[in-house]
């Protein structure tokens, strides 16, 4: 029994204690401008199965969740990668029920339009499989710009919306997680 301690305290020094602090990652920035920094990254899971893996990208890096979602003018990206096989209807039934945790009655009615463009992007007869990979942009010229494989799949106007779609995942996820790892706070 002495020795769980001593792996653990092994593999917490080679894998150093915080792995949030080395240099993020950039990547293209959705506009094509300088470039997007790494903010944070999670995974989603369910009954103890990976189901995709999530990253926030942002123009810097920002731990406060309030701040990201107020900042309208900064390009961003939620890359969504999925692990495990599921399907469109699935996939829609989970981001619904996530919506209803997160926005009150007056916003699903003042989003309709654009919560229905959201959600049609993934009812076009296509399951996810392992290694899709969905790309939510904002750009501050166009709006929230849905791609899947890198095809875009729509364009739906509305700089309020995309800040309240970031909700879904740093605002009230159905998993905790999903927030602390993107805004990269400590569970």
């Amino acid at each position: 029994m002495r020795l769980l301690p001593a792996a653990v305290a092994s593999l917490i020094l080679l894998c150093g204690a915080d792995a949030r602090e080395e240099t993020p990652p950039v990547v293209a920035a959705p506009d094509r401008s300088d470039g997007l920094v790494l903010n944070g990254e999670a995974t989603r899971t369910v009954w103890g199965f990976e189901v995709y893996k999530i990253r926030l990208f942002l123009t810097e890096i920002m731990r406060d969740a309030e701040q990201i979602m107020g900042a309208k003018s900064d390009a961003k990206r939620i890359q969504i990668t999925m692990v495990r096989p599921v399907d469109e209807e699935q996939f829609s039934s989970t981001v619904q029920d996530n919506i209803d945790n997160n926005f009150t009655a007056e916003e699903k009615e003042k989003f309709a339009g654009q919560l229905s463009e959201f959600l049609g992007c993934f009812n076009k007869g296509a399951d996810l499989k392992p290694g899709d990979v969905i790309d939510i942009d904002y750009i501050p010229t166009e709006g929230t710009v849905v791609k899947l494989g890198g095809r875009t799949l729509d364009t739906i106007a509305g700089a309020d919306f995309y800040h309240a779609l970031l909700r879904l995942w740093i605002g009230k996820p159905l998993q905790k997680s999903i927030k602390d790892g993107l805004v990269g706070t400590p569970g």
